[in-house]
C-alpha cells in the first residue's frame, strides 16, 4: 500500500476533529451577532433615529416590527428545520440577516427600517432557540459542557462589544455603519456554518409538522395588533381610545384561540405543556424582569452619559463597553464554582438585588460626577447576568427531555423577544414623557422675570462681548447656550428618573424571587 494511502484516512480523521472543535464556536458566534446586534440598536438607537429623522414614535415601530418578524420566525423555526435541516437553516439565516442588515443601513425613512428590522428580526430573532437546541441534540454529552461555555462566552462578550464598536463607528463613520458592520461577519458565519455543522433536523415530507396555515395567520394579525397596543400606550391613553381598546379585544381573542388549538392539536407548531410546570413559569417570569432590565439600561445609560452629562459618543461606548466586559471576566469564574451552590436562589435573589442598587446608584448621581462615580453602577449593571439569567437558566430547563427542551426554549425564545420590544418602547416612552415634563419645567424658570435667569443671561452677554461679538450676537449667543444648558438639565433629570422605574422593578423581581420555592 502506498504512502499516501495510508495519510489519507489520517488525514480525514484530523479533518473531522478539527471540525468537531470548531463547530461550538460556530454556534455560539451564531448567537453572538444576535446580542451583539439588538445591544447595538437599543444603545444607539438615538444616532439611528437621527439618520432617518425618525422621530420617538416611529423608531418604536422599528423596535416593535423587529418583535414581530422575531416571533413570526421562531414560530415557523420548526418547519424550516425539519425542511433544510439545522445546517442549511442557519446558514440561510445569517446570509438573510446580513443581506437585510445592508438594506437597513441604506434606508432613508422609518418605514424601509420597519421593514429591513422586520425582516432581520425574522431571520436572526430564532437563533438563540434554534442554537440552544442544537447544542443539546447535535453535540455529544461529553463536548456539551464545552459548547454551553463557548455559548455563553459569545453571548455576554457579544453584548460588551457592542457599544465599543458602536462608538468607534458612530464617531468615524455615520449611523449606517452600526449595520454594515455586521453584515460580513454574518456571512462569514453563515459559511463557517456550511462548512462545521452537522446535516441534522430534516425529515422525510410524510413526518413534517402540519403548517398550520390558518393558526399561523391568526397568531401573526394577533400578534401585530398587540404589537400596535403596546406601542400606542406608551403615547396616548389607552382608556381614550376605542381604536386601542378594540385591538387588545381582538389581540386577546386571537392569542387565547391559537394557544388553545395549539394545546389540543395532536402535532402542535409550539408545544405549551411546560406551562404546566411551576419552575417553567417562574423562569419565564424572571426571563421577562431581566430582559427588561437589560434593554432599559441599554437604553437609559448613552442618554444619561452623553445627553445628561455631557460624555462624547467615543468615551461613552468605550467606557461601558469597558466595564461590561471586564464584569464578562467574572463568567470564567462563575462556570468554575456556580456548580457548587445548589440552591440558585442564593445567586438569583442577590442578582436582582443588585441590578437595584445599580439602578438607585445612578439615580443618585450629581451633574458633575465623572468616570471615577460611574464605574461602580457599570460595573455592578455587567454582574447581573451573571447572578440572575444564568442560574434562572439553569433551573427553568433542568428537567426537560430533547424534545421538551426544544418546545420549551422556543416558548422562552418568543417571550424573550416580547419583552425586549415592550423594553424598548416603554424605556422610549418614559424618557419622553419625563424630558417634556422637565423641558416644561426648565421653561418656566427661563423667564424675564426670574431674576437668576436675567443674572445669568446678562452674565453670559457681557462674556461673549468681551470676546469681540456684537451686543446683539451676544445676546443670542447667550441664549442658545442657555438653551443647551436646560436641554442638558432635562435630559439628565429624565434618565435619572428612568433609573428610578429600572430600580423598582429590579426589586420587585428581587422580592418576587425570593417568595418562589420552586427555584430554590
Amino acid at each position: 500500500m502506498s504512502a499516501s494511502a495510508l495519510a489519507a484516512p489520517a488525514a480525514s480523521s484530523r479533518w473531522r476533529i478539527d471540525v468537531l472543535a470548531v463547530m461550538p464556536w460556530v454556534i455560539a458566534l451564531i448567537v453572538g451577532i444576535d446580542y451583539f446586534d439588538n445591544a447595538l440598536f437599543a444603545f444607539f438607537a438615538s444616532y439611528i433615529a437621527g439618520g432617518i429623522s425618525a422621530t420617538a414614535d416611529e423608531l418604536v415601530w422599528a423596535s416593535s416590527a423587529y418583535a414581530l418578524g422575531a416571533v413570526l420566525g421562531i414560530l415557523q423555526q420548526h418547519v424550516w428545520v425539519e425542511r433544510l435541516g439545522y445546517r442549511r437553516y442557519l446558514a440561510l439565516c445569517m446570509f438573510a440577516f446580513a443581506i437585510f442588515g445592508v438594506a437597513a443601513g441604506l434606508c432613508e425613512n422609518s418605514v424601509q427600517l420597519m421593514i429591513a428590522r422586520g425582516l432581520q428580526g425574522y431571520f436572526v430573532g430564532p437563533m438563540l432557540g434554534a442554537c440552544r437546541i442544537l447544542v443539546q441534540i447535535g453535540i455529544a454529552p461529553a463536548r456539551r459542557a464545552k459548547a454551553l461555555r463557548a455559548f455563553m462566552v459569545c453571548i455576554v462578550f457579544g453584548g460588551g462589544l457592542s457599544s465599543i464598536v458602536g462608538a468607534w463607528l458612530v464617531s468615524h463613520f455615520e449611523w449606517r455603519a452600526l449595520f454594515f458592520c455586521s453584515a460580513p461577519v454574518a456571512a462569514l458565519v453563515g459559511l463557517a456554518a456550511l462548512w462545521t455543522l452537522p446535516d441534522i433536523g430534516d425529515v422525510a415530507r410524510e413526518e413534517r409538522t402540519e403548517p398550520h396555515y390558518v393558526a399561523y395567520v391568526v397568531f401573526a394579525l394577533a400578534q401585530a395588533a398587540l404589537q400596535v397596543v403596546l406601542t400606542r400606550t406608551h403615547f396616548e391613553l389607552f382608556t381614550g381610545s376605542p381604536s386601542l381598546i378594540g385591538l387588545a379585544i381582538a389581540a386577546a381573542a386571537g392569542l387565547g384561540w391559537f394557544v388553545q388549538q395549539q394545546w389540543r392539536h395532536p402535532s402542535p407548531l409550539v408545544r405549551f405543556d411546560a406551562l404546566r410546570q411551576t419552575t417553567f413559569q417562574v423562569g419565564l417570569a424572571l426571563y421577562v424582569v431581566y430582559y427588561y432590565l437589560s434593554t432599559g439600561y441599554s437604553y437609559l445609560l448613552p442618554r444619561l452619559m452623553e445627553g445628561g452629562l455631557g460624555f462624547t459618543v467615543e468615551d461613552t461606548g468605550y467606557f461601558s463597553g469597558a466595564t461590561s466586559l471586564l464584569s464578562a471576566t467574572l463568567l470564567f469564574v462563575y462556570l468554575k464554582y456556580a456548580s457548587r451552590v445548589t440552591h440558585k436562589k442564593r445567586l438569583i435573589v442577590p442578582g436582582f438585588g443588585i441590578a437595584a442598587a445599580a439602578a438607585w446608584w445612578f439615580a443618585q448621581m450629581s451633574p458633575q460626577v465623572g468616570r471615577l462615580q460611574l464605574a461602580g453602577p457599570l460595573l455592578l449593571r455587567g454582574l447581573m447576568m451573571l447572578f440572575v439569567v444564568l442560574p434562572v437558566a439553569n433551573l427553568t430547563f433542568r428537567s426537560f427531555e430533547a424534545e421538551a427542551f426544544a418546545h420549551g426554549y422556543r416558548l422562552k425564545n418568543l417571550v424573550r423577544q416580547l419583552a425586549i420590544s415592550f423594553a424598548t418602547a416603554s424605556a422610549i416612552a418614559i424618557q419622553q414623557h419625563r424630558l417634556a415634563l422637565h423641558e416644561s419645567r426648565l421653561a418656566e424658570f427661563s423667564s424675564p422675570t426670574n431674576a437668576t435667569f436675567t443674572q445669568a443671561l446678562d452674565a453670559l452677554t457681557h462674556g461673549f462681548v468681551a470676546s469681540g461679538h456684537a451686543l446683539g450676537e451676544a445676546h443670542a449667543m447667550a441664549l442658545v447656550t442657555l438653551q443647551r444648558t436646560f436641554e442638558q438639565q432635562a435630559t439628565f433629570m429624565a434618565s435619572l428618573d428612568g433609573f428610578q422605574v429600572m430600580a423598582v422593578v429590579a426589586l420587585a423581581a428581587g422580592i418576587f424571587a425570593a417568595w418562589q420555592r420552586s427555584i430554590d
